[in-house]
């Protein structure tokens, strides 16, 4: 995926992400407002407690009635029940309360009774002591008003229930709705936060891998110098011989043309090595280099490597010790370590004194072979060697010496496809070792 098309998609996702926290946020409030609102509802509550009052207050005014016929004393007064049951009733037939009646059936049963009530009104006033007709008249229009009104509060608690248990159910889902509205927006919020963290991430690695492709620019730049300031010297050292010997060729002795020719065949043995070492590099870079294990001689394959050496380097002193305990056989790739323990000698070599002794040690360790190089030559600063590996890099010391800033490179790729380690001590003024582990076995 293409850095544009990621970022488009990047910005989508975080509008989307944005709009989509908005728009549930305001679900969110809205079902918490109507969840309030429904806590709220309470007609039929209060229309249970209105019947039952107004039930109460006709049987207080049906006793009052029995008892001031019968003379005798009784607590609630007869007129003040009437005009109680009177408000109470006009009460029951106006706004919520009269809707209510209506929806449970008993709006006209109601305002029949409040008529029958009304009509009754000069008999509650002119009742006298022993008239029982007219405290039957009375009691007659109370009696069924009565019943009415407890069957009423019946029908009102049956459909408070209802409404009850329908209020819960919504209730609850409200709550089910606003909790997983709140799920979702803390899961938007992690996605806008991934998003931002993703943003910021793509742009640290951006701003990395230009600032890599900067280094590496330069790098390639430095190298191309470095490599065709290596490869002028050996063709300037061409050239010159073999200009001399064509120039001069029949006033030369055969030792000065042997000279010559030797010089000539150092050039082109550096201009090879040189080639090498850069088709190498690449070859590794690509993942193109192949291994092939075999079972070598430790010691055939170590003394191998210090005479080819020696034929190179003919005036200086490489001496090979090999360990006691050093194991006879080793499963590798011969020519890889050929390599790996060449490049190492060449650069003992190289940044060494010419009086000073090149050490090749082994050294057995559990499991594995240890092959050390040791030189007394320049060394390298401390803050200089977390670079040695480093492609192109070359120490401050070694500015002056020939070479490309390949081989210790190359050196610890290869270790690492033979499964072994190259580790190094290096002191400025002192030397340095350079040690390589491979396993016995592979």
């Amino acid at each position: 995926m293409t850095p544009s098309r990621r970022a488009a998609i990047g910005y989508v996702l975080t509008g989307f992400a944005i709009v989509s926290f908005a728009v549930l946020l305001g679900f969110a409030l809205m079902r918490l407002s109507s969840t309030e609102a429904e806590t709220r509802r309470s007609v039929t509550d209060n229309m249970v407690w209105v019947l039952e009052r107004t039930r109460s207050t006709t049987l207080l005014l049906d006793k009052a009635v029995a008892s001031d016929v019968a003379n005798m004393p009784y607590e609630a007064d007869r007129q003040l029940q009437y005009d109680l049951l009177l408000s109470r009733l006009s009460q029951l037939l106006e706004g919520p309360q009269a809707r209510h009646l209506e929806q449970i059936g008993f709006k006209q049963t109601i305002a029949d009774h409040q008529k029958a009530v009304l009509a009754i009104e000069r008999d509650i006033a002119d009742l006298k002591q022993g008239n029982v007709d007219a405290a039957m008249q009375i009691h007659e229009v109370t009696a069924p008003l009565v019943t009415d009104l407890g069957q009423a509060a019946n029908r009102s608690m049956v459909v408070h229930w209802d409404e009850t248990g329908a209020r819960s159910d919504a209730i609850n889902a409200s709550i089910a709705q606003v909790i997983v509205s709140v799920i979702a927006l803390y899961g938007l919020g992690l996605l806008i936060c991934v998003i931002m963290v993703r943003a910021l991430l793509d742009k640290h690695l951006a701003q990395q891998a230009l600032l890599h492709e900067q280094k590496m620019r330069e790098a390639y730049r430095s190298f191309i110098d470095l490599v065709s300031h290596q490869f002028r010297t050996p063709l300037a050292v061409i050239d010159s011989s073999m200009q001399r010997i064509s120039r001069d060729r029949a006033a030369m002795t055969r030792d000065e043309i042997v000279q010559r020719a030797g010089r000539v065949r150092h050039a082109v043995a550096n201009l090879t090595r040189l080639m090498e070492m850069t088709l190498k590099s690449i070859r590794l870079e690509g993942g193109q280099l192949e291994v092939s294990m075999q079972t070598c001689d430790t010691a055939e394959l170590i003394n191998g490597v210090a005479a080819r050496q020696r034929e190179l380097t003919p005036e200086r002193r490489i001496e090979v010790q090999i360990a006691p305990e050093t194991p006879q056989n080793l499963v590798t790739d011969p020519l890889l370590v050929e390599q790996i323990l060449t490049n190492l000698l060449s650069n003992a070599i190289k940044y060494s004194p010419a009086n000073e002794v090149v050490n090749i040690v082994t050294r057995a360790e559990p499991d594995r072979l240890a092959i050390s190089v040791h030189d007394m030559g320049i060394g390298m600063s401390k803050d200089e060697q977390s670079r040695v590996f480093t492609r192109f890099f070359r120490a401050k010391t070694a500015r002056n010496i020939s070479g490309i800033g390949l081989g210790l490179n190359i050196s610890q790729k290869l270790s690492d496809l033979l499964g072994g380690t190259l580790r190094f001590q290096s002191q400025q003024g002192v030397g340095s070792t350079f040690t390589l582990s491979l396993p016995l076995t592979n």
